[in-house]
């Protein structure tokens, strides 16, 4: 099953978009975007929260 992420949707102007299996991967993925692009070094445990505030569970991401 794969998770679409979209940079717009954690606050910034991007049009930056991760559709991937849902993994570990994914989050690394996403939190080197925002330190590439946005200059902002984020945890994967921030990101990690992120994801989770945005409705997807903390299982269904980690396998």
């Amino acid at each position: 099953m794969t998770l679409k992420l979209r940079c717009e949707d954690y606050g910034f102007e991007c049009d930056y978009i991760l559709d991937e299996e849902k993994t570990i991967g994914l989050i690394e993925k996403l939190r080197n975007h925002f330190e590439e692009e946005h200059g902002i070094d984020y945890t994967v445990e921030a990101v990690t929260q992120m994801i989770t505030n945005r409705g997807h569970s903390l299982e269904s991401i980690k396998k």
